[in-house]
């Protein structure tokens, strides 16, 4: 900070005060923690004591102690880590506020964690999460209110207060009214870009935080523009959850699901900041293998994107069997399916052991169609099956004595007829007891075998099994559809039937085979979430949004995706009103359409670029944060070593304005190899950034154009070699999420100023040659 900033801040009213507040929250956090660190050395010495006696015979209490031990040194080293992780920054606002209840004006310092005196109970800092914290984000100075616990609360807010605090060290303080221009979000646009994403609790703004904050017990729906902060909104918004709601929902209960390996890594040092880090992070794909308990072998979903965006094969049969399988239209087939296999292994027969009926079919298929509909179809086989050992335990003594006592009144009515002659009467005796025997044996065999007898009737296929017998066969998909032609059903089993052959799925076969396995076997309770998170979810079918809600037995949802970035719509989702009609009726719908990423500059182009869509998008606003103009230059791919020069000069010159963060963007993973044969040899770092790779610190990367999105840099260089962008929806979605990465520079290098759709826009680009030439 400059010797100017320094004077201004000691320039303040209340410095002298804020920095005596300061100090005595630093100590304070330095007696917390020293506290904190004895209690776990107690801890670890008290465990060490219970392991001792855990040999003796007495072991119960050492047993429990350990447990006690355990779960304090836990919360100890909870405490330490989290106070650790502030005392640097322990808070970034304050508020001045009175409750109407109370009136008595309440200093409130606001932060990543909660801290109170601990003998009076004070707030020392208050959670950026709780209630009354609600005020600093939404509240403008004045008459103002918040939800805490059900109720309403009101009062007056008299000041908002920013600090910047670094290392300790108060740096800024800012008071905020309703003229004030938010100059440390300001500040915080206007900073790097890094190699992972970051917390954003001191700049939430207005309509994010109503996201975040939005009602937990219903899903909610985010239609976000490009650099609305989604990712860190949905983040945002599982922390949040958890500090509302983590009594009743444990981390290893809620669920990110991101869109590959790679976005994973990038979400990966915001986490333990926000205390998230021992929530379930996956992919949908990882997640599916887990849960249907069974290897897949699975075509890689880029290899089709690959085929749609270079024109390869028959791509509108592509495009049209991918729509199918992940509509729910092919739900509504996969229902009417399992239908029929629920009316085919309802139970008919009468459960009987040795000419006794035990249990009727009519009563056995009633329990099985309507009683047990809450179970998946062969558990509730399974609960047949226990019904009728129980039932068959309970009946079998009955049938016995039954039986022995029917034996004994004949044998006395035999032994006692004077209409027999002794040696007659002697042989009847001798037949009855032999049938009594014979029928106590014959009820003692029946027994030990009945209810397998009977089970074996019902044919439990796999799940895998009859998926591929629908998709397979044109005449069951004929049968159980409603929409689909003859021709429809042959394209779509030669499709499937080539696509088995190789002992292959696809990504579209996941949710249907999730569905039935929900349906028919049911999933395992450790892959039943309570609360997902989805990043990205434009990219997702409908049917996969069904299947999950099906499969993981909940509705609360956290869905964020931007229909404008949706390169995999050709699965079907180009609206998210069948979403929220059909699927999560009670869901709430917000939009976020202010871009917080990059400059007016780049996102004019990028908004000029949208347009050619023929779709209803809405335009995004770029807040008001001024920077150059995207650049374009032409170059000659005949004269590779003046291109490389040039790429070369133009990394150099970004990265001595302290742009480290910087990556080329090729339209496909051909054209990206092509940049990096050229850049081969290089004195610049590079890497070429796949899937299932991380990025590395300081390195320029290189990567296609699908793979960038929900990734941001400080600067991005979009290379047209040898394949220009098209004028159809996927390669202006394609474009348009690659303009949107930067925060601060855009450079264009084509042949052509139509190979980025360029003469299409309004002139929002300045122009250039191979030299840089403006």
């Amino acid at each position: 900070m400059s010797a100017k900033d320094q004077a201004s801040v000691r320039d303040h009213k209340d410095y002298q005060t804020e920095v005596e507040r300061l100090e005595f929250t630093k100590e304070y956090i330095r007696t917390v923690l020293d506290i904190s660190k004895g209690n776990k050395e107690f801890f670890v010495d008290n465990m060490k004591q219970a392991f001792a006696n855990l040999d003796s015979k007495e072991s119960s209490g050492s047993y429990l102690d350990l447990l006690a031990n355990a779960s304090f040194l836990e919360l100890a080293e909870s405490e330490l880590k989290r106070l650790e992780s502030v005392i640097g920054k322990p808070y970034f606002s304050r508020i001045d506020f009175t409750n109407d209840s109370i009136e008595k004006e309440e200093i409130l310092y606001i932060g990543k964690v909660s801290l109170f005196d601990r003998v009076t109970q004070q707030p020392i800092i208050v959670d950026w999460r709780s209630p009354i914290a609600n005020v600093y984000y939404d509240g403008r100075l004045g008459n103002v209110s918040y939800e805490a616990y059900g109720e309403t609360q009101t009062g007056y807010l008299s000041l908002k207060r920013q600090y910047e605090i670094i290392d300790g060290l108060l740096k800024e303080i800012r008071d905020i009214d309703l003229t004030t221009h938010d100059e440390l979000l300001q500040k915080s646009l206007s900073g790097k870009a890094d190699n992972r994403l970051t917390e954003i609790v001191s700049t939430i703004q207005n309509e994010q935080n109503e996201v975040i904050r939005a009602s937990l017990k219903h899903p909610i729906i985010v239609q976000g523009a490009a650099g609305s902060g989604k990712t860190t909104i949905a983040l945002h918004r599982i922390s949040y959850f958890l500090y509302s709601l983590g009594y009743q929902f444990p981390p290893e209960k809620l669920m990110i699901l991101a869109p590959n390996r790679l976005f994973i890594d990038y979400i990966s040092a915001v986490l333990p900041e926000l205390g998230v880090n021992k929530i379930n992070q996956t992919t949908f794909i990882d997640f599916m293998r887990s849960s249907l308990e069974q290897k897949i072998k699975l075509f890689s979903p880029n290899s089709k994107l690959m085929k749609l965006i270079e024109g390869k094969g028959k791509s509108k049969s592509i495009q049209w069997v991918s729509s199918y399988k992940g509509s729910l239209e092919f739900k509504e087939l996969i229902d009417c399916y399992i239908k029929d296999l629920e009316i085919k292994l309802a139970p008919e027969a009468d459960f009987i052991v040795e000419k006794s009926i035990l249990l009727k079919g009519k009563k056995l298929s009633r329990l099985f169609l309507k009683e047990y509909t809450y179970l998946p179809i062969y558990k509730r086989l399974g609960k047949i099956k226990s019904l009728l050992e129980d039932d068959l335990k309970r009946k079998k003594s009955i049938i016995l004595t039954k039986l022995n006592t029917k034996y004994e009144e004949t044998l006395d009515r035999a032994l006692y007829s004077r209409r027999l002659d002794p040696e007659k009467r002697k042989q009847r005796v001798v037949d009855l007891m032999d049938m009594k025997k014979e029928r106590t044996a014959k009820v003692e065999k029946e027994s030990k075998t009945a209810v397998k007898k009977y089970m074996d009737a019902f044919i439990m296929k796999d799940i895998f099994t009859l998926y591929k017998e629908l998709m397979t066969s044109p005449e069951m998909m004929k049968k159980y559809s409603t929409s689909l032609s003859d021709q429809e059903c042959k394209v779509l089993s030669k499709f499937c039937q080539r696509i088995f052959e190789r002992g292959s799925y696809e990504l579209e076969d996941l949710a249907p085979l999730f569905y039935l396995k929900a349906k028919l076997e049911g999933i395992d309770e450790k892959y039943k979430m309570r609360s997902i998170f989805i990043d990205e979810a434009q990219d997702y079918s409908y049917f996969q949004f069904a299947a999950l809600k099906e499969g993981c037995g909940t509705d609360l949802f956290t869905i964020v995706g931007d229909l404008a970035q949706g390169i995999h719509s050709y699965r079907g989702l180009n609206s998210w009103a069948p979403v929220l009609n059909n699927i999560f009726p009670n869901a709430n719908y917000q939009t976020l359409q202010k871009s917080y990423r990059t400059t007016v500059e780049i996102m004019n182009l990028a908004n000029d670029i949208l347009k050619l869509i023929d779709q209803d998008l809405p335009k995004v606003e770029p807040v008001i944060r001024h920077g150059q103009k995207p650049r374009y230059n032409t170059i000659d791919p005949a004269n590779l070593e003046k291109v490389k020069l040039q790429l070369e000069k133009d990394i150099v010159s970004l990265k001595e304005e302290e742009l480290n963060s910087i990556a080329l963007i090729g339209r496909t993973d051909r054209e990206c190899q092509r940049i990096q044969q050229l850049l081969e040899g290089s004195h610049l770092p590079i890497q070429y950034l796949e899937e299932k790779e991380d990025m590395r610190k300081g390195h320029v990367v290189i990567i296609p154009s699908y793979l960038s999105k929900g990734l941001e840099f400080d600067a991005v260089l979009l290379v047209c070699m040898e394949e220009p962008y098209k004028q159809v929806d996927l390669d202006i979605k394609l474009l348009y999420v690659s303009m949107t990465r930067p925060m601060h520079r855009l450079y264009l290098y084509g042949k052509d100023p139509s190979d980025f759709l360029l003469n299409e826009t309004t002139g929002t680009v300045l122009t250039g040659s191979v030299d840089g030439e403006t």
